[in-house]
């Protein structure tokens, strides 16, 4: 890894075997920084204790959580990936039938989910919207029933 002017910067690797099994089960990725402590850039983490990594958290320049990507059946590829603004989530974004593609969003503010857009005939393109209160009750959905990505129904 290279530092700015040409400097080499420093990786260290941090290993935890969470159930003491003399398997590991969490690597912390940190970059050494000359004039301040490490910083935490990277965690992987198996949580099925398969050997096989499930979570990956990466951290921004100042240690705030941006993205995690998961495997949530344990198939060894990404179906649900976090992002997070000023270390909170914002985002989501889900495969939800596991065939490789994204087909939900979910966004978040202030720990609220506030709408949910589906890709329901699995083409690539949104055509279902759910907006949602304060409460998270459903308060008005949308589709798109000509498969131009436009919202043309309302309920």
């Amino acid at each position: 890894m290279t530092g700015a002017k040409g400097s080499v910067l420093q990786q260290v690797v941090l290993f935890i075997d969470w159930i003491d099994d003399g398997v590991i089960d969490v690597y912390n990725y940190y970059r050494e920084r000359a004039k301040a402590a490490r910083l935490l850039v990277r965690k992987e983490i198996d949580l099925n204790h398969d050997a096989r990594i499930d979570v990956w958290s990466f951290f921004d320049e100042t240690g705030e959580l941006i993205r995690e990507d998961m495997d949530g059946d344990f198939d060894g590829k990404v179906d649900w990936v976090e992002h997070y603004q000023t270390s909170k989530r914002a985002m989501s974004e889900v495969d939800t039938n596991y065939d490789g593609q994204i087909d939900m969003f979910k966004y978040v503010e202030n720990g609220v989910l506030t709408r949910k857009e589906r890709d329901t005939n699995s083409n690539g393109q949104v055509d279902f919207w759910e907006l949602f209160d304060e409460q998270g009750r459903v308060v008005k959905t949308g589709r798109d029933t000509t498969g131009d990505g436009i919202m043309d129904t309302r309920d």
